[in-house]
């Protein structure tokens, strides 16, 4: 008997829809779903407060992936990640020091950085000057070296390094360690994926930094979106699994 391809993913979508559509539900009737502990968020929304006991900034790149393109989920990502910095750090008049490396990317920092000065009242405070373009996003190697040089000139207590990079993501950690800044890094490339393992103790790899939404924000639509991916990461791998088996036994 044929299979009907078109139905059988009309019928995927539908219940992914509809799977959806029940764990948002749920999550705006005020049930409190667990998510998979990822330290580096929790230690993200300490940093404000750490910086200012040290008389110190936080500074937040947020890499130099294009909006509008193929990774434009990793660069919402970072400022989403650059959002709660600056929430925090406007709150505890410790405001990032930020840089970008993408055109597209300078007003939509500098737009985090006015809400977050907005949400605490302190809107006279903003200036689009706090928000850096470092190097084109073409030129990977000038960026992580102007980062680089941005660490010590703002007397980082920390440095939080979120979106797209490559491998010379190496000179951004090893300026960290320089200056004595913790460290949170999420990447996706796989060149920055080893890099990140290797210098950070909590980095966050891949669909972990997609998942910024979810764990900064929490609203239930985000959350219900993560929980429908892992439910379908298990039911592909459940499927895999089967049609494994089921060659095997055919053979």
């Amino acid at each position: 008997m044929a299979v009907n391809t078109e139905l059988v993913v009309a019928g995927v979508i539908v219940g992914v829809a509809l799977l959806l559509a029940w764990r948002t539900r749920r999550g705006a009737a005020g049930a409190r779903p667990t998510l998979r502990p990822l330290p580096a968020y929790d230690e993200l929304t300490t940093l404000a407060a750490r910086a200012l006991e040290a008389g110190r900034v936080v500074v937040v790149s947020v890499g130099r992936a294009a909006l509008g393109r193929q990774a434009t989920p990793t660069s919402v990502s970072a400022l989403t990640v650059l959002r709660r910095a600056a929430l925090d750090g406007c709150a505890t008049g410790t405001p990032p020091a930020v840089t970008v490396g993408e055109a597209t990317l300078l007003p939509a920092a500098q737009d985090e950085l006015r809400w977050a000065f907005q949400a605490v009242g302190r809107a006279a405070h903003f200036s689009l000057a706090q928000v850096e373009f470092v190097a084109a996003g073409q030129d990977g190697l000038a960026y992580a070296a102007g980062v680089s040089q941005t660490l010590p000139r703002e007397a980082a207590a920390s440095c939080v390094v979120v979106g797209r990079y490559g491998p010379e993501l190496v000179l951004i950690t090893e300026a960290a360690a320089r200056a004595q800044a913790e460290l949170i890094v999420g990447v996706d490339e796989p060149a920055a994926l080893a890099v990140a393992a290797a210098a950070s103790s909590q980095p966050l790899l891949a669909e972990e930094m997609l998942a910024a939404g979810a764990y900064l924000d929490g609203r239930p639509s985000q959350i219900a979106s993560l929980q429908t991916q892992d439910v379908l990461r298990w039911l592909v791998a459940l499927g895999l699994m089967g049609l494994a088996l089921f060659q095997l036994a055919q053979g």
